[in-house]
């Protein structure tokens, strides 16, 4: 997070690992999509509440951050990586009913995915990354569904990088839980100790210390609750919008979480990218 030409940008801090598509003009945008070696990379996130000390843009930041991330493993392997402008609103039907939470449905995600994709493949792109930080159940099913949508478009690869609808994803490694201080990991999710961590390493003047600090643990079984089918609010009458210890939170465990993260996903992402 910087100041930058008299502005105040959102997401990461523009480099030359990681220039953005929206600061090209439209010739320098024609030659990139002639070259093979570029890799789009598109944030997905989400505006919605985490909490009472995290702000509504943790998905949208962490989105962000995740494509920073996997910047530098690309190009070290031969790619162009080119951060496309983010999508900062996503499906968020857990989180409906809360103050600030502003979420599309499912099938108009769907079609933004599948417009802005489309509309890069078109121009010549041919390689896409969609970078997502947002894990409700309803978004991940409409990245499924554009992404069936999408395999019409000859020549396009389009992968998934973060909290993906596929089995198997790095974001969930239990090397990842093990570098938590929670007295139960297990019970960690939205705007816990993680990714209270992961803010207070990315973005620590939008954390509400002082409120996270004093905050009880909220240990719910939300695993149970997904599969119910129930909303935060279902899932926890009285709570206060978050699971876990966010009072644990450590922005070195937020950093060393998402450096492995990001390399896990970066070693997949180039062996999907060369075999294409």
């Amino acid at each position: 997070m910087t100041a930058a030409a008299g502005r105040r940008y959102i997401g990461p801090v523009p480099t030359p690992a990681l220039p953005r598509l929206a600061e090209a003009t439209w010739p320098e945008v024609r030659r990139l999509a002639r070259d093979r070696r570029v890799v789009v990379l598109l944030p997905l996130g989400a505006v919605e509440q985490h909490g009472p000390h995290l702000p509504l843009l943790v998905d949208w930041l962490g989105a962000e951050e995740l494509a920073r991330r996997l910047a530098s493993p690309l190009r070290r392997a031969g790619f162009r990586p080119l951060l496309a402008p983010s999508l900062p609103y996503g499906a968020s039907p857990l989180a409906e009913g809360w103050p600030g939470t502003v979420g599309l449905s499912r099938a108009t995600l769907r079609r933004v995915i599948v417009e802005v994709v489309g509309a890069l493949a078109r121009q010549g792109f041919r390689r896409i990354v969609l970078t997502n930080y947002q894990a409700d159940p309803g978004h991940l099913r409409a990245m499924a569904q554009a992404r069936r949508a999408l395999r019409r478009m000859r020549g396009l690869t389009l992968l998934f990088a973060g909290f993906t609808p596929d089995p198997g994803a790095p974001m969930l490694t239990p090397r990842v839980t093990r570098m938590l201080r929670s007295a139960h990991p297990e019970r960690e999710w939205h705007a816990g100790e993680l990714e209270t961590a992961m803010m207070l390493d990315a973005a620590p003047r939008l954390v509400r210390k002082a409120v996270a600090q004093r905050l009880p643990a909220a240990w719910v079984d939300w695993r149970a609750g997904l599969r119910a089918g129930k909303t935060f609010r279902a899932m926890a009458p009285r709570g206060a919008g978050y699971f876990g210890s966010p009072a644990a939170a450590r922005a070195a465990t937020g950093r060393r979480a998402m450096s492995l993260r990001a390399g896990l996903i970066a070693a997949e992402l180039i062996a999907a990218l060369r075999r294409r």
